[in-house]
């Protein structure tokens, strides 16, 4: 948890992205200074219990987040930046809508103007490496925002190869860069698999690449080893994250 506490935020707007996609857009006077630029900035989103107008927050204090007494805790879940926009005052989340929705999806899903939520200081430290041959981008839908944000920092004139894992044609979008796209559709497929084996067939640009991964928890672990294995990527230069697990 860090040591600042949440700021409290109201939607401002959102929109479907794709079928399965919702973008939220925030805003309020404690967005200011928020530190959101950069690629992969993730974030923790404080979501109100059930019968809450906007969520109990913990105040920062030394021995760390005190929570207000009898306010019921909120939901938290982690989340990545798809923009931060300084000057409009304005922060965009993606939800994926997934089936069984949880408490950030529903939450989503519900959301009007003016709803409430808080959100973290943002943290992440993954950066393009300037010395990269080529660069690999590995996700499937939970990872799309932050694919967004990777393949927008990417050096220009370095070779870029985009993996991506969504259910349907319906899910593709359009994303910055000038990465090679490689849309995968899951279908009726176990998530990951479509994904894992789109990887192993691909042919990567020549000589020493960077990789950015995450998704499915599995998947990604399996996909890291090959990197590193069948590939001969350098850890160092291995970004793997697992998002969600499947049961």
């Amino acid at each position: 948890m860090s040591t600042t506490a949440p700021r409290l935020l109201q939607v401002q707007r959102s929109e479907r992205v794709t079928p399965r996609m919702i973008r939220v857009t925030l805003g309020g006077e404690e967005l200011a200074g928020f530190g959101g630029e950069g690629p992969d900035r993730r974030i923790k989103m404080f979501f109100p219990a059930p019968g809450q107008e906007r969520p109990a927050v913990p105040r920062a204090a030394s021995g760390g987040p005190v929570w207000p007494a009898g306010e019921a805790r909120p939901a938290i879940r982690t989340y990545t930046v798809r923009r931060y926009d300084p000057g409009a005052g304005e922060l965009d989340v993606d939800f994926v809508l997934h089936e069984g929705h949880g408490p950030a999806a529903a939450w989503a899903r519900d959301a009007r103007p003016g709803s409430w939520v808080a959100v973290s200081e943002p943290g992440g430290r993954y950066e393009p490496d300037p010395a990269a041959d080529f660069h690999v981008v590995i996700g499937d839908e939970t990872a799309l925002p932050a694919v967004a944000t990777v393949l927008e920092a990417l050096p220009s004139g370095v070779p870029a190869l985009a993996l991506l894992e969504v259910a349907d044609a319906g899910e593709e979008q359009e994303l910055p860069g000038s990465a090679t796209l490689v849309w995968v559709h899951r279908g009726d497929r176990p998530a990951g698999v479509p994904l894992a084996d789109a990887v192993r067939a691909a042919e990567f640009p020549a000589g020493a690449g960077q990789a950015w991964l995450s998704g499915e928890a599995a998947c990604v672990k399996d996909l890291r080893k090959h990197l590193l294995d069948e590939r001969g990527l350098d850890r160092r230069r291995v970004y793997a994250t697992g998002y969600w697990r499947a049961r």
